[in-house]
């Protein structure tokens, strides 16, 4: 056994009398292994990288989407693997059925997982999330960082949660877990988040040289991101909200 091992498990050991000591020896280092396959496994299903992505809304910018192929072919996304933030839009009715909005594994801290609850159903835990996520990211995110935008399940918010729980067994290692049934939805939950950190963190150039913003910005950039995925426009309820925190918080 290992000192690290041994330190995690001190108090259960130094309570275990002599007759008992050898299978509790055991059974900690059966957890401290099981600990460490499962964040293996962790890893596995949360693999960060452009390779599928889209560069937003060009291949040069800072933020890439993975929501399925654009109407027109386009150039990969040019972003460097180790530079990448992957988050992963799980989109919700109630806020109330989540522990958190933003989840994260110190293993994986390139690894975010986003609980977006329905901009239709309350509008104002959605404005909620959104300011909550860009607190979350602000210290993850420097001039070389570039961001990947994924939809996810509730499988992923699921995953993190059972790591957390250093007793618990992750379940077999999943490569890639099952994308969002409904892929046009996916892509409406995706794409006010693309908008938003777009525009709160000036990831393309374009928006960079601009000393504000404004609506008129906010709105050609949502144009832009429309015309590569015509049937992902959002909802008005979700576009006014991220309006409002855009305008109401310039980064």
């Amino acid at each position: 056994m290992t000192p690290d091992v041994f330190l995690k498990e001190r108090e259960v050991l130094l309570s275990l009398d002599r007759d008992e000591l050898e299978d509790g020896l055991e059974r900690a280092k059966t957890r401290s292994t099981s600990l460490e396959v499962d964040l293996e496994k962790l890893s596995l299903v949360f693999q960060p990288g452009p390779e599928q992505a889209v560069g937003t809304p060009q291949p040069t910018s800072r933020l890439g989407l993975d929501i399925g192929p654009p109407v027109s072919p386009v150039q990969a996304w040019s972003a460097d693997r180790s530079t990448v933030l992957t988050i992963y839009i799980v989109g919700i009715s109630k806020a109330q059925a989540f522990s958190d909005i933003v989840y994260s594994h110190p293993s994986l801290p390139k690894i975010i997982v986003f609980a977006l609850p329905s901009p239709k159903i309350d509008s104002w835990a959605f404005k909620d999330a959104l300011s909550k996520l860009l607190t979350a990211i602000r210290p993850l995110i420097d001039q070389s960082t570039n961001i990947l935008l994924k939809a996810g399940t509730t499988e992923h918010i699921d995953l993190i949660t059972q790591s957390r729980e250093k007793d618990d067994s992750l379940p077999e290692p999943l490569r890639s877990l099952p994308a969002p049934v409904d892929t046009v939805g996916s892509r409406k939950t995706v794409i006010p988040i693309a908008l938003l950190l777009l525009c709160a963190f000036r990831l393309d150039e374009s928006i960079a040289a601009e000393a504000g913003l404004t609506k008129g910005i906010i709105s050609n950039v949502l144009l832009s991101l429309v015309a590569l995925w015509p049937d992902s426009n959002p909802p008005r309820a979700a576009l006014k909200r991220v309006n409002e925190v855009l305008l109401g918080r310039d980064q």
